[in-house]
């Protein structure tokens, strides 16, 4: 049976355009290639990544500063990390990122869970919360949210940008790996909010998971000491990453690549319907994961265990909380989502949710 806790989809297509790449350089284009990449990326580089952004062209000079890494999960840590003297609190969805939850407890991070709804995150809840003055930093996925499925609309995303504005000194960290999945995402709020909002940008499941190259987006001078913090934990990214994901922009080689990965899942919707008809679950089409809820009988802490006793991995909602909740399953077919394994991994789930 499929491992269907990973959630990074794949597909032909990723490994065709690497090797036309790879072949097409020079023996010293190549050997250049095997040094780390520059930190802060050139002119040329910061264009490329605007336009792929939405952004107004004179946003990245004027008023953010953008640093290299390996990962979304580096960046997570990274940003946390270099905060950590100002800030002890963040900000989270009832249910966030197992790692980002996961890189906040090492660091010593209390969190506190903001009460949602189909949406996410509600901006009068968390307009509360500000006002107690204990905390400056938000934490969201507001596209396709792992592992929610939940996606925010325009109106919400600009009336969470008004609460945030109206505090003096908070801020909002935009974790947006799987907006690629919305066919018409609504604005980020990177642009919406560009001096209030630290934006994760990464690379590895829109291409490939072996794409380790993901950029930080921050209000000028915000994030200062970072750049060290990077290179003792991560050394940054490669050099060949970074000319890859250039190369991948400028030749507008991306939006067929997320097009044929949306229409894939779409595909797998209509199965995933019919195998959990009349299970109460989350799935947004186009997306590789779902979230179900699972019995009042039937916690988590039981049902995961039955289900690897026979072969099949899915992650409880324990991961995703920070109070132990035991309610969900997130079922994730990001690597699995062309195994013959999966339709019958799938029917077992829903099987044993019956």
């Amino acid at each position: 049976m499929p491992d269907l806790r990973l959630n990074y989809p794949s597909i032909k297509q990723e490994a065709d355009i690497f090797q036309q790449y790879v072949s097409g350089l020079t023996a010293q284009e190549k050997y250049a290639l095997l040094y780390p990449a520059p930190m802060i990326p050139d002119a040329a580089s910061l264009e490329r990544l605007g336009a792929w952004l939405h952004l107004q062209p004179d946003m990245l000079h004027q008023q953010l500063d953008v640093t290299t890494t390996c990962s979304g999960n580096s960046a997570g840590h990274c940003i946390l990390a270099v905060l950590k003297d100002r800030e002890h609190t963040v900000a989270i969805e009832t249910f966030t990122y197992n790692n980002f939850k996961l890189a906040g407890q090492a660091l010593g991070y209390r969190f506190r869970t903001i009460d949602c709804d189909e949406e996410g995150m509600m901006p009068d809840a968390l307009a509360q919360y500000l006002q107690t003055g204990s905390c400056r930093l938000v934490y969201v996925q507001p596209t396709v949210h792992n592992p929610t499925c939940s996606v925010m609309s325009l109106q919400r995303r600009e009336a969470i940008a008004a609460v945030v504005r109206s505090f003096n000194d908070v801020y909002l960290v935009e974790d947006d790996a799987y907006r690629f999945l919305h066919a018409s995402p609504p604005p980020t709020f990177l642009a919406l909010m560009p001096e209030r909002t630290i934006h994760v940008c990464s690379f590895s499941k829109i291409f490939n998971p072996f794409l380790r190259i993901a950029y930080i987006l921050y209000p000028k001078g915000l994030l200062q000491g970072i750049d060290p913090i990077i290179r003792i934990t991560t050394s940054g990214s490669s050099a060949l990453f970074n000319a890859f994901v250039q190369h991948l922009l400028q030749h507008a080689l991306l939006p067929p690549i997320g097009a044929e990965k949306r229409r894939i899942a779409i595909a797998l919707h209509e199965k995933i319907t019919a195998i959990f008809e009349g299970l109460d679950y989350r799935l947004f089409p186009g997306s590789y994961h779902m979230w179900v809820k699972l019995p009042a009988h039937l916690p988590a802490n039981v049902f995961v265990p039955q289900m690897k006793a026979k072969g099949i991995d899915v992650m409880s909602s324990e991961d995703f909380s920070v109070h132990g909740n035991q309610e969900y399953i997130r079922i994730a077919m990001g690597a699995a989502w062309s195994s013959p394994e999966l339709i019958p991994a799938l029917e077992t789930i829903a099987k044993g949710l019956r």
